[in-house]
């Protein structure tokens, strides 16, 4: 039956060369990221056990382990591009494919195994962008560890402006748990010639209302008025959230998907990080699960590529490699654009993937002999 041979002892070896590729591959890549990261953050490992009165390996163990996760969450994607061209060329090289063929097999063998495989991975993937990395990034910077502890355990981030197209606040912002702004000024009608308004408050705290702040020891400037009004309390509505100043500065991907999904449902002039950033973030995790295996047939098309008869095209695979890194570089750029504004959420987080499948399909189709190959000219002897 078709289903047997789908899933018969060659798909799952091929399944198994797979993971054990890419696999392979993960784990050089997370050995020098890590080494490159102690290298430069171990002192505050050493730093944080001693003001903790704890062993060392009780600090840098769970440090270790929260990087892992950031780090694979980050170059899976170049693990399995990797991983799927080493493997077809160790296929190559034991005439694996020459067997199967001479057995009657079929390539939707090859594409079976690869399908089994990039749904493993990527339900890894998945769960590393939708839960794994948020938890590790928040559990890093609560410890106050490594670069992340660095940019992001200090609530305190000093003086910001917070525009919009009518309004501007300028307070000095405190992140967090115990989010508020001191030192808070308001000035509306910023879209006119003169001001409408500016109001002067010594602090402000959310009220538990969308966007409502209780704001204490209140001046009021009013145009229309010859002398300020003052107001030991005020509530009224700025152009900040409680949720968004809770997670100030903070890059939309390491964001929980709760508070991702409300900062990206406002208006993306409103704060950092922008509704752009966050919607971005969630459209990453929704389609994370078809990368790896995207990529790792993208991998397997181009080392395709790069052989002539039995022998393999040095020159012609590092150029085949090439192509391969900046597929996987295009991801990055297509998602700065989508968290910068410049392109749609889905868009950014959707076109570098299939970019990478149609470049993968193409080239196997033109390997069936499906697209025109170019002739080739012999002269004559004469």
């Amino acid at each position: 039956m078709s289903w047997r041979r789908h899933t018969g002892l060659a798909v799952r070896a091929m399944v198994r060369g797979d993971l054990a590729a890419i696999g392979f591959m993960m784990f050089i890549l997370l050995v020098v990221a890590l080494s490159i990261d102690l290298a430069k953050w171990l002192d505050t490992v050493r730093a944080r056990a001693e003001a903790t009165n704890s062993p060392l390996w009780q600090v840098l163990f769970p440090y270790i382990g929260y990087r892992s996760a950031d780090i694979v969450t980050r170059l899976l994607t170049m693990a399995c591009v990797a991983g799927g061209f080493v493997v077809t060329l160790l296929r190559h090289q034991r005439l694996d494919d020459v067997v199967l063929a001479a057995a009657g097999a079929s390539p939707s063998l090859r594409l079976t195994a690869l399908l089994i495989s990039g749904v493993l991975l990527g339900t890894l993937q998945m769960a590393c962008e939708n839960w794994l990395r948020p938890a590790a990034v928040e559990a890093q910077v609560t410890a106050n560890l490594g670069d992340y502890g660095n940019r992001y355990h200090q609530t305190d981030v000093g003086t910001q402006w917070v525009l919009t197209d009518t309004r501007a606040l300028r307070a000095t912002v405190t992140r967090g748990s115990e989010a508020e702004l001191s030192y808070v000024m308001l000035f509306d009608g910023i879209e006119q010639p003169t001001l409408s308004r500016v109001l002067h408050a010594d602090a402000a705290t959310p009220r538990g209302l969308l966007n409502v702040w209780t704001l204490k020891d209140v001046t009021i400037w009013d145009t229309t008025k010859k002398s300020p009004e003052i107001e030991p309390r005020l509530d009224l509505a700025l152009n900040i959230s409680s949720e968004k100043l809770r997670w100030f500065g903070i890059d939309g991907y390491y964001l929980p998907n709760d508070v991702a999904r409300v900062i990206a449902a406002t208006d993306t002039s409103e704060a950092t990080p922008t509704a752009a950033d966050a919607a971005t973030a969630l459209a990453v995790r929704k389609v994370a699960i078809f990368l790896p295996g995207i990529f790792a047939f993208l991998g397997v098309s181009l080392a395709s590529l790069g052989t002539q008869g039995r022998r393999l095209a040095p020159f012609k695979l590092l150029a085949l490699a090439t192509v391969a890194y900046l597929a996987v570089v295009s991801v990055k750029v297509f998602w700065a654009l989508g968290i910068h504004g410049v392109l749609s959420p889905m868009l950014a987080a959707t076109l570098p993937a299939l970019f990478a499948l149609g470049l993968a399909t193409l080239l196997q189709l033109y390997q069936a002999g499906y697209l025109p190959r170019p002739h080739r000219t012999t002269g004559s002897l004469t």
